[in-house]
């Protein structure tokens, strides 16, 4: 009888710490990691920067091409204006590799 006894204890003990170790397992899964961080950038004003500096490029190059300098000629205004189209972009995506919220000033890419 206390052999009996004693395994009937023991079984009980066995199915109380089995059914405690599977109450716990899947939460891992399903349960967001208290250490992550779920921020996100917003480009827009960084977008917005951009676009009103090429609008201003553009009308400026547009201006440029009615009205041209008469100390440059036609390719070196060409190659300017390709030159200032291509560091603009160049600043863009700078600022949308570091988040900024603004496109980074010429010479500071």
């Amino acid at each position: 009888m206390l052999v009996q006894r004693s395994l009937h204890l023991m079984t009980v003990a066995a199915v109380c710490a089995a059914l405690a170790a599977c109450s716990s397992y899947g939460r891992e899964h399903t349960r967001p990691d208290a250490n992550a961080t779920t921020a996100q950038w917003d480009s827009g004003p960084l977008d917005r920067d951009y676009h009103q500096q090429r609008n201003d490029m553009d009308a400026r190059h547009e201006s440029e091409l009615s009205n041209p300098r008469a100390d440059e000629s036609s390719d070196q205004r060409t190659r300017r204006q390709t030159n200032e189209n291509n560091d603009l972009d160049r600043r863009y995506a700078a600022g949308k590799a570091a988040h900024d919220s603004v496109v980074p000033p010429p010479g500071q890419h």
